[in-house]
């Protein structure tokens, strides 16, 4: 009898809690004084790439890295995305969660791919926060959202998700920023000489002034000292890299015009004690013409290191490279920003990974970016603009190594890149976006690699935003 009741009372507690959870679907409640707001968005991406690491059609393709994971061929990312933002008297907060990954049941069923001890871009967790306090001539901000130096130009030193901590101010005609990225923080291993910290601290400041009645242009002055252990790089010491830069973008009229300067100088404490010296430049202009026609030009000369034995570091390395969502030249989906085979790192442009030089690298995303790399020279030609609610994006591009000596090639071509976007809104939640984008090699590449088939990249992004 006792254990009738025992289940009968379990019976109606569930059955309770139920009905009170779905009293409560479609309402959000949060704490007196606070204005909450739920978003988010899906990414349906049916991706199709060929020949991205060897550019030989014969051979298998090896797999290359995307956000969601490693894949070749024919492939299903998916990027899910829940967020939560609240503001308050003076204060506010955004969280979002993320789950990226490559569709597979290993991954959606079991959370993992197949090994639950290494498990790899399926864990749904804590992507972006943001966390902050209006002081009132100061702005106390601190989580891991995105930040960035020189993303609104050629995106050469930074931009990135890291955890971070930061200190802002102004108005719209002259703001400023000072912020520390935490980008690795691990326990020391009792020798300064093997600290594995990573941090880099950024100061950047934004003057905005008017170009007659329609337009403006901000100038951008920025520093930042970036400060890396080495032992996650696979040697001791550590390295100091000094960016200083200016950055400039706005409109004058139907003219929009935008450059990027910026020099590192610093040094590698270790065994061979490197000198680091480098700089890359950016330039650019683009024409509102019409709605449906705003072509655009422009160039990167990111310097390469001519005599990679050497212990004088000339190639450019930035923190972490983000040319893939610059204004310009930037396309999610484009090939010359996924991981390809000739040393540019996801999302950027510059073939930093490659280089004949050892224990030479002090930035880059993972870490990896090496002093002796052979630099980049890229021209590029385009056009976007919306026709009815279609929209578009077509660009094509040619690219050199700026010292073929640093790999020990012949020739400095690295080839054409085409690239062409379409995007259609079947409605404000809804969209569909195809992407083709290809790079066909040149000399120096095929030289570098040994294949000179055409890679591919085709990507189909099913959309949902709420």
């Amino acid at each position: 009898m006792k254990k009738s009741m025992i289940a009968l009372l379990v019976c109606v507690f569930i059955a309770a809690s139920a009905a009170a959870s779905f009293a409560a679907m479609g309402e959000v409640s949060a704490s007196k004084n606070v204005d909450m707001q739920l978003f988010g968005s899906n990414r349906l991406i049916p991706s199709y790439f060929k020949n991205l690491v060897d550019y030989n059609s014969d051979t298998s393709d090896a797999v290359t890295l995307t956000e969601g994971g490693w894949g070749a061929g024919f492939f299903v990312r998916n990027e899910l995305r829940l967020g939560f933002k609240g503001t308050g008297e003076n204060w506010g907060f955004k969280v979002i969660l993320e789950d990226d990954i490559h569709m597979t049941k290993d991954n959606v069923d079991r959370n993992d791919y197949g090994n639950a001890d290494d498990p790899f871009g399926s864990e749904f967790s804590v992507e972006r926060s943001n966390f902050w306090y209006n002081f009132g001539s100061v702005k106390f901000s601190a989580g891991w959202d995105v930040k960035f130096l020189d993303l609104k130009t050629g995106g050469l030193v930074y931009g990135d998700d890291h955890p971070f901590i930061e200190l802002s101010g102004g108005d719209k005609t002259l703001n400023w920023a000072l912020t520390m990225l935490l980008i690795e923080d691990s326990d020391d291993l009792g020798d300064d000489d093997y600290d594995s910290d990573w941090y880099a601290y950024n100061a950047k400041l934004n003057y905005v002034f008017a170009t007659g009645d329609d337009g403006k242009f901000t100038l951008s002055p920025f520093v930042s000292l970036s400060h890396q252990g080495k032992v996650a790089m696979g040697g001791g010491g550590s390295s100091n890299a000094y960016y200083y830069g200016l950055e400039g973008y706005g409109n004058i009229g139907i003219i929009q015009p935008q450059f990027e300067i910026v020099g590192v100088t610093g040094d590698i404490d270790n065994a061979a004690d490197y000198d680091i010296s480098s700089y890359a430049l950016h330039a650019g202009v683009g024409f509102a013409v019409s709605p449906e026609f705003n072509p655009y030009l422009g160039f990167y000369y990111v310097q390469g290191d001519d005599d990679p034995l050497d212990d004088d570091l000339e190639g450019f390395v930035g923190i972490t490279n983000i040319a893939r969502y610059t204004p310009m030249f930037g396309m999610d989906g484009a090939i010359l920003y996924e991981h390809l085979g000739f040393g540019a790192p996801l999302y950027g442009n510059v073939p930093e990974r490659s280089g004949l030089g050892a224990g030479d690298t002090y930035g880059g995303i993972g870490g990896a970016g090496k002093g002796s790399n052979p630099g980049l020279v890229y021209y590029g030609i385009g056009s976007k603009g919306k026709i009815n609610s279609f929209s578009y994006k077509v660009q094509l591009a040619y690219l050199e190594y700026a010292e073929e000596d640093a790999l020990g090639l012949d020739d400095d071509e690295i080839g054409y890149t085409f690239d062409f976007q379409v995007k259609y809104p079947f409605s404000p939640n809804f969209y569909v976006t195809y992407v083709f984008s290809c790079l066909d090699p040149g000399d120096g590449l095929e030289e570098y690699i040994g294949g000179d088939d055409t890679a591919i990249a085709s990507t189909l992004e099913i959309g949902w935003t709420w």
